[in-house]
């Protein structure tokens, strides 16, 4: 989603765009945005980078906006293509960035940016993973947390909840023999909230917030429906923190929120574009365009304000996996329930919330979602109905 909103931003803005995939179907192949649309080899496959390398060269390609997968692919190969990555020239930084276990070692190291942050055991060495008593001391739940830079058989990283100590310990065993490096988190309560950073030569040059209204699960996960939203105190947080990594480029930080105690606690850092990007396209924030305007040598001078309150969902599938969750989890009423259903048709129906995919100049990715959705959606009710018959 993220890079669909990079694709439109770019295309926008008159850049030629060049949208690549290994996936034929992907949406942002099918984008009015994109200039040229390149089917890939897979990132783990052999000839990825010799078909990168042709590409660049056969298209003359000036910049690459990476995903996090194209960056791990890239990797042992960053130098020979490092002045076309708008992020820096320095491979140890960007990969940092990648890596909730480098984030929060680095900030854990200096005292004065060791604030903020939920109980944390690093876990440096696979072989030593932590005993009963130091879980016990992040009470439970607590969460493992894995990289995708640091992993051993080109696993994805993921987070991981585990309820007891049994549960913990299976899932370290297992993260042990997917990771060189994870961390281990203690729960900590509150709304998910994001800060976005475009930084260029150490100067801030755009900055945006939101918060989630609609999380996948209900009960904390990623955003189905959020909306722009600022908090002073937050922001100075994660621009601290963010000074801590010596970042160039775009970023978000994400934490949690309690709006009664006012406390909060970062939870990562992405070091690349992220998947809620279209509300700060809805909000006249352009990170995107900016982006590349900075790495092309023509910085803008941006009045960053920018409205609270806009509202944006991704509707199909993940508000749909949202009202589904609410209606699962026994301990909700059912009006509580029956209002899920009700709010879903309502925000459909109100123009003034917006959708990821029903961008303007590009509306038929909607389409074409919604028309996926309903496929997958009518295929999965058929096998469960063959499976009952047989």
């Amino acid at each position: 989603m993220g890079s669909i909103a990079v694709i439109r931003s770019l295309g926008r803005a008159g850049y030629p765009v060049h949208a690549c995939s290994a996936v034929r179907d992907s949406l942002g192949l099918r984008s009015r945005y994109a200039t040229s649309a390149a089917l890939c080899p897979d990132y783990n496959d052999a000839k990825f980078i010799p078909w990168l390398r042709h590409y660049v060269s056969q298209n003359n390609i000036r910049a690459i906006v990476p995903s996090e997968g194209f960056l791990i692919a890239l990797r042992a190969n960053f130098d020979e293509f490092a002045e076309l990555i708008p992020f820096g020239a320095c491979a140890r930084t960007i990969y940092a960035g990648l890596s909730k276990f480098d984030l929060f070692a680095t900030l854990l190291q200096r005292p004065e940016s060791a604030t903020q942050l939920p109980p944390t055991l690093l876990v440096p060495n696979p072989s030593q993973l932590p005993d009963m008593a130091e879980l016990d001391r992040l009470g439970y739940p607590v969460y493992i947390k894995t990289d995708g830079v640091y992993s051993l058989d080109r696993s994805s990283g993921g987070t991981y909840k585990a309820r007891s100590y049994d549960e913990a310990r299976v899932l370290l065993q297992r993260a042990a023999s997917q990771f060189r490096r994870f961390i281990v988190q203690g729960h900590v309560s509150g709304r998910g909230v994001g800060v976005f950073f475009l930084i260029w030569q150490g100067q801030v040059i755009a900055d945006f917030m939101h918060r989630r209204l609609h999380e996948v699960p209900h009960s904390g996960g990623a955003s189905s429906l959020r909306e722009s939203w600022w908090n002073q105190t937050i922001r100075d947080d994660a621009l601290a923190k963010i000074q801590c990594m010596h970042w160039q480029g775009v970023t978000m930080l994400e934490y949690r929120w309690d709006r009664k105690t006012e406390k909060f606690f970062l939870i990562e850092m992405n070091g690349r574009f992220w998947g809620s990007l279209h509300l700060a396209l809805y909000s006249q924030v352009d990170f995107p365009s900016w982006f590349l305007d900075c790495f092309h040598g023509h910085c803008p001078q941006v009045r960053n304000l920018f409205p609270v309150g806009i509202r944006c969902r991704h509707t199909f599938p993940k508000e749909v996996h949202y009202v589904w969750s609410r209606l699962k989890d026994r301990r909700l009423t059912w009006y509580s329930q029956l209002w899920s259903v009700v709010e879903f048709f309502q925000l459909m129906a109100d123009p003034r919330v917006y959708s990821d995919l029903l961008f303007p100049g590009d509306r038929k990715l909607y389409w074409i979602n919604f028309k996926n959705f309903l496929l997958t959606f009518w295929t999965k009710e058929e096998s469960k109905a063959d499976g009952v018959g047989r």
